[in-house]
């Protein structure tokens, strides 16, 4: 038969109340208010025990929840139909209306306007172990 006090309680906190003396239910509410905390803290679920004196043990915790910041899309603020850098995955230097030209005379190699150096001995450049 529960108590007075008990009656206007919620349903969940009258079964562990109920497992206490009331002589600790002091102690139960301060180990309550520890483990609400420690819950709003962590954001962490958890199943606990009470024993009649009104100590809680975590049994079961699970594992902590994801980070909310893992991945965030920024929209662009200028459309890319708006600037052509925006329209295409190669960069503004690399992407040129008129083929670049290239020379390096200490690769000794042939120049070709669309590609970069073609060597001739592969050999003589190949770079050995440290």
């Amino acid at each position: 038969m529960p108590g007075p006090i008990l009656t206007g309680m919620h349903p969940d906190l009258r079964r562990l109340f109920q497992l206490v003396w009331p002589v600790f239910w002091p102690w139960l509410v301060w180990n309550l208010v520890r483990v609400a905390r420690w819950h709003l803290r962590t954001g962490r679920e958890a199943l606990f025990a009470v024993d009649c004196f009104g100590n809680v043990r975590l049994t079961y915790v699970a594992d902590a929840p994801p980070p909310d910041d893992l991945y965030t899309y920024e929209a662009p603020c200028v459309a890319p139909w708006e600037h052509p850098a925006l329209g295409s995955d190669v960069p503004v230097g690399v992407r040129m209306s008129e083929p670049e030209v290239r020379y390096s005379p200490a690769k000794s190699g042939i120049v070709m306007p669309s590609h970069d150096i073609v060597r001739h001995n592969h050999g003589l450049h190949v770079r050995g172990p440290p």
